[in-house]
């Protein structure tokens, strides 16, 4: 058995510390098998980086800054529009919001245990946190017009529960920080608990609980603007898109406004909050992570120097050493994923703290933190549809049987045949490629929107100029680490 545990932990490690293959990419975010690229890996790196050079040249000579700036103001004035008659809409899209709502919570409580059977897996994980954000990206923030908590809340207002009087002051200081946990701790299940329905089942009603209770002692209006996690995730997602929708004074219908694409990032909706600004770090520092915690690298990291330096007590016993550390190992895992947020906002202040001692100008810090944000919103957005665009296809083509069995429980209720055995695949060529052509567009897009905050930022031409220099360093950097990221293989 000793001889067999040790063969075994030979294997593990080994594969754990295999070199990756020049010229080779895994794109593991869907599959660990190797695409061999047409070209080496440092030319998707060298033409990625170029790009975004280029873009911040073309940015910078041919830009306006005063007059471009009264421009997208203009603009913006112009398609404001204002429609009642999506009530009805918002009205139906509501009630199906909660319907989904209350059945991802009773799928996983008296449906089957197999998480790739029971339809709340599918609903809440890939179509609402993947499917809803990107088309978030498109619609706007009709999250917070079809809000299943506060579409229930309303209901209860209506009844004469009264929930937008504060019982208790929220703490100025307390800022965002609730959801910024909450998003924390969505992240922490994702990655390292089991997929079980039922556990997601108790999840999302003990969230409902403390929804509840949070808006009884805070009001609905300040619960779900700074506590809410996917209120304040949908609405920093809403920032890059065309459309923009607005509370009447009662509550009960929206204004729709066209706007210009991403100029709901440059309305500073940070309220100079640095809170907000890890919020979004890390949404890019999560999927960064999300990445990266299961590959050959990130696990070699922690294997190599441990071994290496209890070897004189286990020897050649690896299968002891692993059994030992396997604790730490977890414990090292999870610590990377508290951390790396962290890693990232002392990364961004320190180029924002370059940005500042070559303008000199008088903004704060913290000023600087916040105005500029958002402009990392499309970056972390391309991350996010790069990371786990193959998963939302793969799976969101299961929706129809999953609706016709939702309890997984062997029903037919739409009467369809059975799904295909052997499914059309994506083709590794095709998924590397798109994944490289989403990083490259996002970042662009960042140099672009950093560009336009620093016209609003700064006065003169030469600071927009001289500013974006770290920001570019920054693009060129997050760049070049999500490409790396997408080459590394998986551990075995």
């Amino acid at each position: 058995m000793a001889t067999i545990l040790t063969g075994r932990s030979r294997v593990v490690l080994g594969s754990c510390l295999a070199a990756l293959p020049p010229a080779t990419a895994y794109a593991h975010a869907l599959t660990s098998t190797p695409y061999v690229m047409p070209v080496p890996f440092w030319m998707y790196v060298y033409g990625c980086a170029a790009t975004l050079v280029v873009s911040f040249a073309v940015l910078s000579y041919f830009w306006n800054a005063p007059a471009l700036a009264r421009e997208v103001a203009s603009r913006e004035r112009a398609t404001t529009a204002v429609s009642d008659g999506w009530r009805w809409v918002f009205r139906l899209l509501q009630a199906g919001a909660v319907g989904c709502l209350l059945l991802t919570i009773g799928a996983g409580l008296v449906g089957t245990g197999d998480p790739g059977s029971n339809i709340n897996m599918l609903l809440f994980w890939v179509l609402f946190l993947l499917g809803f954000t990107y088309l978030t990206v498109i619609v706007g923030d009709l999250y917070c017009v079809i809000n299943p908590w506060r579409a229930m809340v309303g209901r209860l207002e209506r009844a004469g529960v009264d929930l937008s009087r504060p019982r208790v002051r929220y703490p100025q200081a307390a800022g965002y920080w609730p959801a910024f946990v909450f998003y924390v701790v969505l992240i922490w299940i994702e990655l390292f608990a089991l997929p079980k329905p039922f556990l997601l089942s108790i999840v999302v009603g003990v969230y409902t609980v403390m929804t509840g209770i949070g808006v009884f002692l805070f009001g609905h209006d300040t619960w779900f603007r700074q506590c809410d996690v996917f209120g304040v995730f949908f609405r920093i997602v809403a920032s890059v898109a065309p459309v923009e929708y607005a509370r009447s004074p009662d509550g009960r219908s929206y204004r729709v406004r066209v706007r210009p694409p991403l100029s709901g990032a440059r309305q500073n909706p940070g309220e100079g909050d640095l809170s907000l600004v890890l919020f979004v770090l890390f949404m890019l520092a999560s999927t960064t992570y999300d990445g990266i915690y299961r590959t050959e690298f990130w696990v070699g990291l922690f294997w190599r120097p441990m071994l290496a330096l209890f070897e004189p007590v286990w020897g050649t016993d690896l299968a002891r050493a692993q059994s030992a550390l396997e604790s730490w190992f977890l414990v090292y895992q999870r610590a990377g994923l508290l951390l790396l947020p962290f890693g990232y906002l002392a990364f961004y202040l320190i180029v924002l703290k370059w940005a500042q001692a070559f303008t000199r100008v008088t903004v704060t810090l913290r000023e600087l933190a916040v105005d500029f944000a958002y402009s990392l919103v499309p970056i972390a957005l391309a991350y996010n549809a790069t990371h786990y665009y193959p998963m939302l296809i793969a799976e969101g083509r299961k929706l129809p049987w999953r609706a016709s069995d939702p309890l997984g429980l062997g029903w037919n209720l739409l009467n369809l045949f059975p799904p295909l055995v052997d499914p059309l695949e994506l083709r590794m060529g095709t998924v590397w490629h798109t994944q490289v052509a989403l990083i490259l567009i996002g970042h662009v897009v960042s140099v672009y929107l950093a560009h336009t905050i620093a016209v609003d930022t700064f006065h003169t031409r030469r600071q927009v100029i001289i500013s974006q220099l770290p920001l570019l360093f920054l693009m060129v950097a997050l760049t070049v680490i999500g490409l790396w990221v997408l080459s590394l293989p998986l551990a075995g």
